[in-house]
């Protein structure tokens, strides 16, 4: 049965829409959306819709990597280009082509994890090569898009995290008289993937069965627990966790990659994904700035009993002093502490309940 897709997106109608111009393209005689419009369906029906058994059989009961998540990134994409608020100015943003070129290295960013996800941005390039072929893409163009996709994680050489420098040489190639800057369309998709964790992507199943690895089970929770909002005017953005008490006293056994295991609480897990995500958004911002850089992060921690908000714990993510000197999430707000927080709420709750 074919999967059915979504085609209504902001990025996805002013592809449409300007795709009707020809000479914006590389192609006077392609038809770049119907193009877009065959890969999406295919890389649905046969890449999508498998990622999750190809996931479970490695032992990883991971947030889903449908092609719910992939409209979820589009959508992502189109609000840090500001298309929820000021739909014209979003639209000069990006040339009709890089519109293109961003859409469909997004719709390639995660098929790879029908495959296994080690490695899973490196096989953007062949699944380009198979889904891409009735779209009559150019060499040049199956490079660019494949290393755009490809830019979005993983490392390359000795550990390199810069991965958009090391795989995008050209930072504004050119296909005959059309221009695309792939390093900004790279960024965009990087922090856009960053961004697009919501409760949507939460594998209730995972989380409501025992004997899902920790590391599963934290990030399955963190998805249930997060909500994002994107200012492109203020150039800032915000996220709020709301934390039941019952996960505060919570301990986490995640494998440390030297043979042992470290317990890890859920504030402690969110505090280390609030620095992952600042510092790709700094990381991103190099290639952003202009079009959809963005200066601060903000987390808002809401801890719930009983879905009844009892506490607030807020901390600013941004550049301050000297380039370098930077302070984890702990350093910046004592109180974002797994222990201090169960301690504070979970412990004094059971001593009046034993009194």
């Amino acid at each position: 049965m074919p999967v059915q897709i979504s085609l209504d997106s902001e990025l996805e109608k002013r592809l449409q829409k300007c795709a009707q111009s020809t000479s914006k393209f590389p192609l006077r005689s392609g038809k770049y959306y119907e193009n877009y419009v065959a890969i999406k369906q295919r890389l649905a029906e046969k890449y999508y819709s498998v990622t999750a058994s190809a996931l479970a059989q490695q032992g990883d009961r991971y947030t889903k990597h449908d092609i719910g998540h992939v409209d979820d990134v589009i959508d992502t994409a189109g609000r840090m280009l500001g298309f929820d608020t000021d739909p014209a100015a979003a639209a000069k943003l990006l040339e009709p082509y890089e519109v293109f070129v961003l859409l469909v290295a997004i719709l390639l960013h995660d098929a790879g994890n029908a495959m296994g996800r080690v490695g899973h941005e490196q096989q953007a390039g062949q699944i380009l090569r198979e889904v891409g072929a009735a779209a009559n893409l150019s060499r040049i163009e199956h490079r660019i898009i494949a290393s755009i996709a490809q830019a979005h994680g993983g490392v390359v050489g000795n550990g390199n995290k810069d991965t958009i420098t090391e795989l995008i040489g050209d930072p504004k190639p050119n296909i005959g008289k059309v221009v695309v800057r792939a390093r900004l369309l790279a960024a965009l998709l990087r922090l856009a993937d960053e961004l697009s964790e919501n409760f949507n992507r939460a594998d209730e199943v995972a989380i409501e069965t025992e004997g899902t690895p920790a590391v599963s089970m934290l990030a399955n929770l963190y998805c249930k627990a997060i909500n994002t909002r994107i200012d492109h005017t203020g150039k800032s953005i915000t996220l709020t966790y709301d934390v039941e008490t019952e996960l505060l006293p919570r301990i986490f056994k995640v494998p440390n990659g030297k043979g042992g295991v470290d317990d890890v609480m859920f504030i402690d897990y969110i505090a280390s994904r609030l620095e992952k995500c600042e510092s790709e958004r700094r990381y991103c911002n190099r290639f952003l700035v202009g079009v959809a850089g963005y200066d601060r992060l903000r987390a808002n921690l809401l801890i719930l009993d009983n879905h009844r908000q009892i506490d607030n714990v807020a901390v600013d993510l941004e550049e301050a002093g000297y380039p370098g000197m930077t302070k984890s999430v702990k350093a910046l707000e004592p109180r974002f502490d797994g222990r201090k927080l169960r301690d504070e709420h979970c412990l004094t709750v059971q001593k009046e309940q034993a009194s």
